[in-house]
């Protein structure tokens, strides 16, 4: 599904313990707030879209660490290019926070 796999590629936004290259943040209680409503938007996305599969959402949440790894460059050009077009995600991030 579009929605999953949009949050789940945002791994760094759903994760709770902060990337490390995010040291320094100057609001990391709004980043905090961020976080939570994301993790409960998926969550409830979940549980409407797959009633049948309760743990479906903690298994999402377990994989997020693995992406971590992946450059942020090739998520943007697999997912969001036809989205955003050559706009970074870093920028619509800060953006969506700041707006």
């Amino acid at each position: 599904a579009w929605i999953e796999r949009r949050c789940v590629l945002m791994g760094g936004v759903l994760t709770p313990a902060p990337p490390p290259d995010a040291a320094g943040l100057s609001e990391p209680a709004h980043i905090d707030g961020v976080q939570e409503r994301s993790q409960r938007a998926l969550e409830e996305y979940e549980r409407y879209r797959h009633p049948a599969q309760p743990g479906r959402f903690g298994r999402l949440l377990l994989r997020l660490p693995a992406l971590r790894g992946v450059p942020p460059a090739a998520i943007e050009q697999l997912f969001f290019v036809r989205l955003v077009g050559k706009t970074p995600i870093e920028t619509l991030i800060r953006d969506m926070m700041l707006a």
